[in-house]
Formats: C-alpha cells, structure tokens, sequence
C-alpha cells in the first residue's frame, strides 16, 4: 500500500502557481501536476490564518466545531487575548511566556475541542503510522517531551514544562525533535532560521523518515518560507519564493530513485493554508481599528480586562470585535458602518448570522437548513440582499463569486464561541491596523474571506481516488482516512 505525503505551503496561490508553470520555473510542482490532478479553486476556512486553517485540515470540521477561532481570539474565560506567536510587537506586550503556552502546549491539549478527533488519531485506530513535521496542530496519542533552545528558555524564565501530544514522528523544528535517527544541522535550526521552523528543516527531516526504511504511512510536511516573503515583497514576487520551494520538493522527489518511483511508492498532495492580497503602499491603505473605535474603551495589549467596551482581535485582514457591554453593540456596528473601506460586518443574530456591508449598509441574513442547497450540498435559508456576499442561484443552486464558500465558512468563524462578537472583514488592497499588531504596507496580507485570500491550489499525484468537487480544504482528512480505508491508490 501506498504511503501518503501531504506538502503543506504557507501561501501557496493559484495564479501564482499557474505563472510558474508557464515560465517552466517550478519543475516538481510541474512534475506532480502532469503525473497526477489539479484544482486551482480549492477553498480554505476562514478566518483564513493558519491556526483556524490547520485545525479544520486535521479535524475535517469548522471552527464552530474545533473551537479555534483564529490567529489571534479573545478567551472570556481568562479573560485573555490569545496569540498563538503573531507579531513580535504583540507577543512582547503580552508575554512570551504566555504566547509560547498558547502556541505549545494549550492550543492542542486544551483549546482545539475534544469532542473532534485529528488525522493522526484517527489513523492510529485504523493501525496506520503517522508524522507531523512543523505544523502547529498536531494532536495525537503519543507523547513528545519539549526541548526549549537555550535563548527561548531565557525569554520565557525556564517556565515551560510538561509533554504534548502528537502522531508517531513529531517535530516543532528545534523545540521538539522526536524519533530522529541523525541530528539536524545547527545552521538550519537556530534564531536566524526560526529555530527550525522553515522549509530547510522540515525537508531534512522528511528525507530523513524516508531515507530511514520506516518512513510513516502518513507524513504533514509544513513549509513556511514562501509566507514569510509575500509578507514583506507582496504576491508580486511570490514567483521568486516558490522557485526557491520548488527546489525543496525536488530534494524530497530526488531522495527515490527516480520521480516516477517516487509516485509509484507514494501519493502526493500539494496544498496552501490560504492566499495572500497585496496591501497598498500609503497609510490609508491600514484601517486603524483604534481611531474608528476611538469612542469606546478598548482593551489594548497587556492590560486588565476592567472599565473596558469591547476587545480587539486583529488577524490581518479579518479581526474579531467583542463587545463586553450587551447595550455597545449596536453603537459598534454603527461605527463600523461609517468606513467604506470595511467590505462585511457580520453577528450573530437567532440561529444565524447578519451580514453588513461597510459603507453602503446592504444587508443579508442565513441560517443553516431551508430549501437552497449549495455547490457543497449544504441547505441554507437566505434572506434580504444576496448580492452582499456575491451569491446567486442557478437552477436551483446556490453558487459563490467573491467570497468562496462563505455561507458555511462564516458561520462556522461566528458560532466557534459563546459569546458575543462582530467580524469585521477588509476590502482587497486594505488591512487592519491596531496598537502592536503587524501591518504589511506594500507587501502582502491575509485574514479575510474574499477569493485572494481564501483560494488556494490542489495538487494530488500518484492515485486517481475520486476528490469531492468543488475541493475544499476542509474535505481532505475524510479523504485521506478514505486512501488507507479503500487502498485505491
């Protein structure tokens, strides 16, 4: 039976993707798209940061589900900001300690739901072996034991302690090296290299496991680098970037025979986290969420939920709102209202959710059930103007223009707490700016629901096992566990 190499590439886009090919600049992506199948309109989750994306990859279901709202989200319960290590501004005002917890430890043993299960405790039932190489969400049955680099362990007073969870082989670059048989290189594992968070690792590593003879039956290669430069350089220059991925997933093809035996021992699935939108280079281009709010009490960074109105999550491109006050709500929205740059605002209201658009104020309502069915065979009851999330019916079906599958990926952002909140999304060219947070000017930004953000590309080589279409991102765990169940590869 076949083994299973899931490649995943941080802000891996379509057309992107599509203009290397033609240029002849990405000879393995290219490799893999000829020998197998390709989609360029596999949809993400929203919001469309990787800690919401990566937990609905491995549980199959939506935030509303595995209770991870985003990037960064307010938790009631300790009254706190979660930040799962977004911006070193951020993560200075809130504590590395506490950051370095979240990211760890709490988002896998504590926040991502225990009523859903993970790709690899679902393979280990079905006796299968599995790796997670440097991706965040990684929850499994075994236990790894974390080994902070010395710098780390300074910045956060040596107060980390404790095991997680994870599949078979689990590696957090030079934090969390299980099962390795060689170590791996300094020079790709220390400050400079994100402590072997980056592509170089993960690649070492995967060679490794197959090199070895006990490659597992399942391995999630993530590989971050392309993400870190569309952010400074925008999606321009995202060509450049992925030449440079390319050439990893070349050295993991290389380490087989030949790239045809690489395809006969094992299936390929290339696939993103989300997209990225380029940001425009003046100021106007940052929404300043602290001057539009600038009539209420923000809670800001580092202080003490007391006296305050509302909480401010930004995730880029998308950020949740929360009042704190029942009777501010309305106000808020107001205000959000008066800024045209602002493309939806959106609560929760009876069994669903209120859409808002900034600026012109048309409004749409649904709920989950009814008799409109859409691409995804999901049912819908939709009321007021449907041209607010660009969705129209064609015999009898509901299909999606700007913002991909919103219908199931809204509702699943806003039911994903208990809690009051209004999500706010940017218009394309346009992010959110707060206190601290990280802002792109000029480079490139993601968060949001809209197409560039939220369409990415699908790659599966080496079976012709049927992919659900339209693909969505969320639908890959279920076929994943269906290859090892079938063997039709």
């Amino acid at each position: 039976m076949k083994k299973v190499i899931l490649l995943l590439v941080d802000s891996l886009m379509p057309n992107i993707l599509e203009d290397c090919m033609r240029e002849k600049t990405v000879p393995a992506l290219q490799f893999l798209k000829d020998r197998g199948r390709y989609w360029p309109n596999c949809v993400t989750v929203f919001p469309t940061m990787t800690a919401s994306v990566d937990s609905s990859l491995v549980t199959g279901v939506y935030p509303n589900v595995h209770r991870i709202p985003g990037l960064i989200w307010y938790n009631p319960e300790e009254k706190a900001i979660i930040n799962y290590l977004n911006g070193w501004k951020c993560v200075i005002k809130l504590g590395l300690s506490a950051c370095a917890q979240n990211v760890l430890y709490n988002l896998n043993e504590k926040q991502l739901s225990k009523k859903v299960t993970t790709l690899f405790e679902e393979l280990e039932c079905r006796g299968k072996t599995s790796a997670s190489i440097n991706a965040i969400v990684h929850r499994g049955s075994k236990k790894h034991c974390v080994q902070l680099p010395f710098l780390i362990k300074l910045a956060t007073g040596f107060r980390f302690r404790g095991d997680i969870s994870g599949p078979d082989v689990l590696t957090l670059g030079a934090m969390v090296q299980t099962n390795l048989k060689q170590k791996i290189p300094l020079n790709i594992q220390g400050y400079r290299r994100r402590f072997g968070i980056n592509d170089k690792y993960a690649v070492n590593v995967a060679k490794q496991l197959i090199e070895s003879n006990f490659q597992p039956d399942f391995m999630l290669v993530y590989l971050p680098d392309n993400d870190h430069e569309i952010h400074k350089k925008g999606p321009t220059y995202a060509g450049e970037s992925l030449i440079k991925v390319d050439q990893r997933i070349q050295e993991i093809l290389n380490v087989f025979g030949s790239w045809d035996d690489a395809l006969n021992q094992c299936v390929f699935i290339v696939t993103s986290d989300h997209g990225q939108t380029h940001i425009g280079k003046e100021k106007e281009f940052n929404i300043d969420l602290d001057k539009l709010l600038e009539p209420f009490r923000v809670l800001q960074l580092g202080e003490d939920v007391s006296v305050h109105d509302l909480v401010v999550c930004n995730n880029e491109r998308m950020a949740y709102i929360y009042p704190l006050k029942p009777d501010k709500q309305q106000q808020i929205m107001q205000q959000l209202l008066l800024d045209s740059r602002i493309d939806l605002i959106a609560w929760k209201e009876d069994r669903g959710v209120s859409v808002r658009e900034g600026g012109s104020g048309r409004k749409v309502y649904f709920e989950p059930g009814g008799s409109n069915i859409d691409i995804y065979g999901t049912a819908w009851n939709i009321t007021g103007e449907w041209a607010t999330l660009d969705v129209k019916v064609d015999e009898g079906i509901i299909h999606y223009g700007d913002y991909p599958d919103v219908l199931s990926r809204l509702y699943g952002a806003l039911y994903s707490q208990d809690i009051p909140v209004i999500v706010v999304t940017a218009r394309p060219r346009y992010e959110f700016k707060s206190r601290h947070y990280p802002v792109h000017l000029n480079g490139g930004s993601h968060g949001s629901l809209h197409k560039y953000d939220s369409l990415i590309p699908l790659i599966v080589a080496g079976t012709e096992y049927p992919v659900n279409e339209p693909p969505r991102l969320v639908d890959l765990k279920e076929y994943i566990i269906k290859l090892f169940e079938t063997g039709k590869k």
